[in-house]
Formats: structure tokens, sequence, C-alpha cells
């Protein structure tokens, strides 16, 4: 479809006569512009010739009614850290700031908790932590403190506590919706029951999620975690990932490993970081500890930490820093059955030889997330648009950081071989990807490749997205 232009000054005067409430708008000429335009990454991103920052629910929907009237394309955001090559066909449109609708409430009597479109992952964890309170949100790489909450957990939602309660989507109940013709609905198992399967897997392709509704559960442990950071020496890195391989087969709930190659940013050596967290106590925890230790890492450091504490202490750190908005990141991701041992020794050695000819690179990571899986495996298939439940017992996530454009092309070729590289010893039949780290794959590897899953997609994008407003974000098509 033609998408629409315009003059600043019109769209100014047009949508400050609709607003009812105390809404900002604020121009590229206004000291506030960076704070708000600016992403996560430079890489493939959008551009804006005027940002909105609705201060309540009438102005949201008068914003998009006025871009869907005169074909302008827009963006809503929670966190700006998202990321999709799509995003970058978005030029010169209007951005949907979603700052002022940041609130948490947890209900005492149903212990449902409801988090409002701006809210970042953060805000929502102090809140729910202060109330005796937890859900599988536990930040990871593709959930730092600082993303917004609603936007991740429409693509899944992983967390250090899923092989307890499941996906984020898993625990989700309701959400209040804007569509692209400015209308407001609620979307449920008895509301718009259709879109409901949509929504909890594809959900950035139908709307605009003003606010959501999830069941949360009593902590864990009083919410105490035990913590282990190791290091390892470049010739132990067969043995640790023997010993997470073995861990996979029958992995409680309770444990969350992330094992990361990274580089020293001193030395611009690489590195073998893996973060250990266990929701219980120590002494419980060391049962999967201690088989690393044995191993002689250079470092390995224990700790105990509340849930709130977690996005900023676990891994040195390392998931918070995330958060940093400057220079180029991209992701391409696989999923993975276990580790294939030659096959993560290549990959390291590249990272090493990779690392030596472009050190402007040296802030990338391979982040392998080991969650456990046994409650998200517990949910049907057919449940949600959520399409790999089987399939994921790794989730592997290449952030390309940089510096210098030219190294784009360079690097995204060297990532994508990569990708190819431990697809091929996967252990699983083709190609699976987490929706929230993908750049690029076949839409099968996002959604499913069982045929009905596309068709059933599609279908509630002729209904809900006829126009395509929302095709910033691995977008499902209308027709096959």
């Amino acid at each position: 479809m033609h998408h629409g232009t315009f003059k600043k000054h019109r769209i100014v005067s047009a949508l400050a006569s609709h607003f009812r409430c105390d809404s900002e708008i604020i121009l590229p000429k206004d000291n506030r512009w960076s704070a708000i335009s600016e992403r996560w990454t430079k890489y493939l991103a959008p551009s804006f010739r005027v940002a909105v920052k609705p201060g309540c629910e009438a102005d949201l929907v008068a914003i998009v009614k006025y871009a869907d009237l005169h074909n302008i394309r827009f963006l809503a955001q929670g966190g700006r850290h998202g990321f999709a090559p799509e995003l970058g066909t978005i030029q010169n449109g209007i951005l949907i700031d979603l700052e002022n609708m940041n609130h948490v409430h947890v209900n005492n009597k149903s212990q449902l908790v409801t988090i409002g479109g701006g809210v970042k992952f953060q805000d929502a964890i102090d809140t729910l932590y202060a109330a005796g309170r937890e859900m599988s949100i536990a930040p990871t790489i593709g959930s730092c403190p600082c993303v917004g909450v609603l936007g991740a957990v429409l693509g899944g939602g992983h967390g250090r506590l899923q092989g307890l309660y499941g996906l984020s989507i898993d625990a989700m109940k309701r959400l209040r919706v804007v569509l692209a013709n400015g209308s407001v609905i609620t979307v449920s198992e008895y509301e718009n029951s259709n879109l409901w399967w949509g929504m909890r897997g594809a959900g950035q392709n139908f709307g605009i999620v003003i606010e959501a509704d999830f069941q949360t559960y009593a902590q864990v442990s009083q919410g105490q975690f035990y913590d282990v950071e190791m290091a390892f020496a470049d010739e132990k890195l067969e043995s640790a990932l023997e010993v997470m391989n073995n861990q996979i087969i029958d992995q409680p709930g309770e444990l969350a490993v992330n094992i990361i190659f990274g580089a020293d940013s001193m030395s611009l050596q690489p590195t073998i970081a893996i973060n250990l967290v266990y929701a219980g106590t120590t002494k419980d925890g060391r049962k999967y500890s201690d088989p690393w230790k044995n191993l002689g890492p250079h470092q390995f450091v224990e700790a105990n930490y509340n849930w709130a504490e977690l996005p900023s202490k676990t891994a040195k750190g390392f998931i918070a820093a995330q958060c940093a908005e400057y220079g180029y990141k991209n992701t391409y991701s696989v999923n993975l059955q276990h580790f294939d041992i030659p096959t993560a020794r290549s990959v390291f050695d590249s990272w090493k030889q990779f690392l030596g000819q472009h050190p402007n690179v040296n802030a990338s990571t391979l982040l392998f997330e080991v969650f456990g899986q046994k409650a998200i495996e517990a949910v049907p298939d057919i449940s949600t648009a959520y399409p790999s439940r089987h399939q994921e017992n790794i989730l592997l996530v290449i952030t390309s950081w940089y510096t210098d454009l030219t190294l784009t092309s360079t690097v995204d070729n060297w990532t994508a071989g990569i990708r190819s590289e431990l697809n091929k010893t996967s252990g699983y039949d083709k190609l699976y990807v987490y929706q929230n780290y993908a750049h690029s794959e076949p839409l099968q590897a996002i959604y499913g490749d069982e045929p009905w899953r596309l068709q059933r997609l599609g279908e509630l994008k002729r209904e809900f997205d006829p126009n395509g407003w929302f095709n910033a974000y691995h977008p499902v098509p209308a027709t096959l």
C-alpha cells in the first residue's frame, strides 16, 4: 500500500486538537529527541519526523486513527530494545512512545498482575518481588531490565523461571489492544479468542497492547537465588560443555545457565564465561555447580541474590550492560538440542580469529541460554501461535556489536555462517529460531513449518491488520 507523508506542523495542530489528556508531542529540534528516538541499535533503525507520548488510551487511539487516515507509518515502543530488520522500513514516520502507560498493579485477591504498555522489566520485577510474587520474566538477554515487557513477551517470553512456570505468554490472561483502525478490544480466552491464539507468539503483528494481565506465583525459596559466576580457560571448553550436556538431559525447572563467548575488554582475547542461577538454597544449587567447579575454572564465585537483584548482578552485570545504546547491533539465532562439541570448538576458534581480525567487534557475544523446559513442553503445541516448545533446549543469540559501519556486511556474513554451521549439528531436523532473536530466517523457522500455522496467522492478519501497519517486526504475510 502507499504510505503517505506529512508536514510536522500539520500533525502537531491536528493531534493536539484531539487530545483529551496530558499527551506530549516531541519534534527533532527538541532537546528530548535523542532520548526518545534513539534505539538500542542503529542497525537498520527506523526514523521519525515526530514523536508522541500519549497520556491516556483515548489519545493513543487518536494518534493511530490519524496515522491510518493519512497513510502514515507509525511504530509503538515500550523500551526501544527490540530488533528486526523490518523496523528499518519505517522512515519519517510517527513514533508512539508508551512510557506514560507504566502502571504495574498486583491484585492480591486474584494474584494477577496488570502491566501497562510502557513498563520495563525491572519495574515489573520490583513490584512483583515487593508483593511476594514472581513469574517467568526473570531477565535474559532478550529481556534486560531496560526492555519493555509487553513487546518482548508477545514473541513468547523466555526467562530463568520458565522451567517452573512456562513462557510469559503461558501466564497471560487478558490483553487490551488498539487495532490498526483505532478500535480498542479485549483479547482473552473468552473474547476474540481466535486473535488470542495469534497474540501469544506473534502478537506484534496485530496491534498495540495497552496493558496485559498475567498470572503470578508465590516466590520459590522466598525469592532467594543461588548464583555462580565461572570463567574457563580455552582448553577447558570441551569438558565444560560436556557438563552442560549432561545437565540438560534432566534439567530441573529451578536451574538456568548462561554460557557466553565474549572478549576481554582490555586484552581483546576471547573469553568463556558461565553463569549458573538456581532458584533455591546454596546447598541444593551446589549439586549442579560442583561438576563445573571440579573442572578447575580460573574463576568460581558464589553469591545469593533475591529475584529483584538478578537483572543487575548476575553474569557480572553482563545482562544489564546490554542496555547500552550505542553502535550497531544485530542478532542472529539458532535453537540447539545439545552442544555438538566439535562444532562448538570450531565456532569458538572462528570467534577468536574474527575478533583478532576485527577488534571493533569486541563487544559482541555468543550467548547460549540453557533454561528449564518442562513447564513449556507441558503446554499443548496447538494452544498458541508459539511453534517450537519441543525444539529449544538451548537458545543461542549471536549479538554483533560494533561502531564501524563499514563492517556491516563482513559481520553479517560471519554471523550468518556461524548460525548455519551450528544448525547443521543442532540435533533438530531443521532450523528453529526464537522470534525475538530472529533476523531474516524463513517464516517457517520463526512461526512453525506446519502449513496450518501460517495459514491461520495469515487469516488473522487479513482480519485485524489488512493494510499492514504492523509489518515492522517479523511480519506474517496476509497471503502466502
